[in-house]
């Protein structure tokens, strides 16, 4: 059985035990956790309330709710039927890929964890590698999250500044992320190098401006950062098989 060490995903959870944030109404109980991650293990059926939307949980299922919501179910025979958790997970959990390491790695915490899920100590095969599994799955996501907003980010940043000189340092910068992770990003996302991205959308403002306005040619080189008009008429051939000049003077261009 494998799992991951919590000391590759920054820190232990901060571990709140069962009781904080919970409330009843109207034959409902109402956890809410401003700040905190909630994991709810059913030992029987029941409705699963999130914000205004309502799902169903099967028996011996696990739910997880995200901090800041408001989530709730049924109370059957006015008792509640589950052991949940709030967890606090640190801020750099998920920074970067964990390495799989044997459970007795993740032994010092996991105790804790088993306390507060006691229900699933009695019905799950493996409870210690599966709730540190859906811990994980929550860092991963948080990662894949950050990634997309450094993958905007970036293009953001690109797009706002095709006329001058743009350098994967300074991109990975403005994205909080690495140089090294912003290529694999870009690699993983475009199937392209930030540098092929940065052609190619440099081309596709060319085309738009000699398109769509009066311009003048070293102009519209200029603001898209290939101020060298040598330059800038061999990118656009290359792309598009004929000069500048000639792309603007094609019907379909007038």
């Amino acid at each position: 059985m494998k799992l991951y060490s919590p000391a590759l995903l920054g820190a232990p959870p901060t571990v709140i035990y069962a009781g904080d944030g919970e409330f009843r109404e109207n034959r409902r109980e109402w956890i809410q956790a401003p700040t905190l991650w909630t994991v709810i293990y059913y030992h029987h059926q029941n409705t699963v309330y999130l914000n205004q939307r309502a799902f169903l949980a099967p028996p011996n299922s696990m739910c997880i709710f995200p901090p800041g919501c408001r989530a709730g179910h049924t109370l059957i025979d006015g008792e509640t039927t589950h052991n949940y958790l709030s967890f606090n997970l640190p801020a750099t959990a998920g920074r970067r890929y964990a390495i799989p390491v044997q459970i007795e790695d993740a032994r010092a915490f996991l105790p804790a964890l088993e306390k507060a899920c006691q229900g699933v100590s009695q019905d799950l095969d493996h409870p210690r590698a599966f709730i540190w599994g859906f811990l994980f799955a929550i860092a991963e996501g948080e990662y894949v999250l950050r990634e997309h907003e450094a993958l905007y980010a970036a293009e953001s940043f690109i797009l706002n500044h095709l006329a001058d000189p743009l350098r994967v340092p300074q991109i990975a910068e403005h994205a909080g992320v690495s140089p090294r992770q912003l290529l694999r990003i870009f690699r993983d996302e475009h199937r392209m190098t930030v540098q092929e991205f940065i052609r190619a959308k440099r081309v596709q403002e060319a085309c738009r401006l000699l398109s769509t306005t009066s311009r003048t040619i070293k102009s519209i080189a200029g603001a898209v950062g290939v101020p060298d008009l040598a330059q800038f008429n061999k990118l656009i051939r290359a792309e598009t098989g004929t000069s500048p000049r000639k792309f603007r003077s094609t019907p379909e261009h007038l």
